[in-house]
């Protein structure tokens, strides 16, 4: 494991492609030159922002009355891309995201990076809140992150040997580091005082985040190179929000991908298998609680499915996250004809997915005896 200090170095090394772990997607030995050492940042975190997020049980929900002001009120949406959240004061503005992905860039040819959030990242300064380090968490939870490996990665995992993953240490602490891009782990490299070789591997954001909770790690640090334009998250966040995601996180892929011919109709098929969540609130004082929707200038109505608790807060309307089971969604569906359709994880990237799309839901309503379409 290796110590790691700040060092001006020219930027000319960078790590090539080679392959990822099962499937090596990245593994480039590079030289790090010896160099003095400084205390490693001493970095911390509340959790309590996520603290009481996703409900297990609640209230029975009914969607608001069509004839009445929704239950908490959504702002109208475009049915072709979704608006954002409500503007916040600048000292809690979350990071959130276009409608649409945004394309793909490499760094270093031949290694794509996690463009959501590498950008999420560039909005977080010195001094970000919770809420803003929550943002940028939601981005991290799809696509791939970089994983330095002191030594040959691939030889390790040839041996079937456990990858040496480099850390940083804070006293009796250890933080597993990761990366947006491989131009992040270029950064880092020229920090490494510790000249043996390292490599660089691709994983699924997912699985990076499971070493860290089921490892002896304080935390993870995501591009520790890029202050003040990093973050740390500790172990008990990351748990936390592994255990309320989907292990494949298929319909947050599916967004954060560049839109196919047949994006939505994968969405569709997905939202016929996968917890979703939706977001509630008493917006009356009734003690009726209404699930959140969207309304398009001409009345449509959408309800807004999210892909993660995250999601829900990411737009700061102190709505509550409340898991929503396939058999759920199709019940609603079947029971509000009215209802055109879903739009996901209005925060962005976000995408609408009409009636027509949503076959496989309606026919989960067919064989559960709550009607047709």
């Amino acid at each position: 494991m290796a110590l790691f200090s700040r060092r001006k170095k020219s930027a000319d090394d960078v790590v090539t492609p080679a392959s990822a772990l099962t499937e090596p997607e990245s593994e480039t030995p590079v030289a790090a030159e010896p160099e003095t050492t400084e205390p490693a940042p001493a970095v911390s975190i509340s959790v309590q922002a996520f603290r009481g997020v996703g409900a297990q049980a609640g209230p029975a929900i009914t969607l608001p009355d069509p004839d009445a002001k929704p239950q908490p009120p959504a702002a109208p949406v475009n049915a072709a891309a979704p608006a954002p959240a409500p503007a916040q004061p600048e000292e809690r503005r979350l990071p959130l995201a276009p409608a649409l992905p945004p394309a793909q860039t490499e760094t270093v040819a031949g290694m794509k990076d996690n463009v959501l959030l590498r950008e999420a990242l560039k909005q977080i300064e010195q001094g970000a809140s919770n809420e803003q380090l929550l943002g940028v968490l939601r981005q991290a939870l799809q696509g791939h992150l970089y994983i330095r490996v002191n030594g040959d990665a691939r030889a390790q995992i040839s041996e079937g040997k456990p990858l040496a993953v480099a850390v940083v240490r804070d006293g009796d602490r250890q933080f597993m580091l990761a990366f947006s891009s491989a131009g992040a782990v270029r950064d880092s490299v020229q920090l490494e005082s510790d000249p043996t070789a390292t490599s660089a591997v691709a994983q699924p954001a997912t699985s990076v985040f499971q070493q860290v909770v089921a490892g002896e790690f304080a935390g993870l640090i995501v591009d520790n190179a890029s202050a003040p334009h990093r973050v740390v998250f500790p172990t008990e966040l990351l748990q936390k929000a592994v255990e309320q995601a989907d292990a494949e996180m298929t319909v947050k892929s599916l967004l954060a991908a560049p839109r196919a011919q047949d994006t939505t109709s994968k969405v569709g098929e997905a939202l016929a298998r996968k917890r979703m969540w939706v977001a509630v609130n008493d917006g009356s004082g009734t003690g009726q609680v209404g699930i959140a929707e969207a309304q398009t200038p001409d009345g449509k109505r959408f309800l807004q499915l999210f892909s993660h608790p995250l999601e829900v807060l990411a737009l700061g309307r102190g709505d509550r996250p409340l898991p929503f089971e396939p058999e759920q969604l199709a019940k609603v569906l079947s029971s509000h004809t009215e209802m055109a359709g879903v739009v996901v994880d209005p925060a962005g990237p976000t995408l609408v997915v009409e009636r027509d799309a949503l076959a496989p839901v309606l026919v989960l309503a067919v064989r559960l005896g709550d009607g047709s379409d």
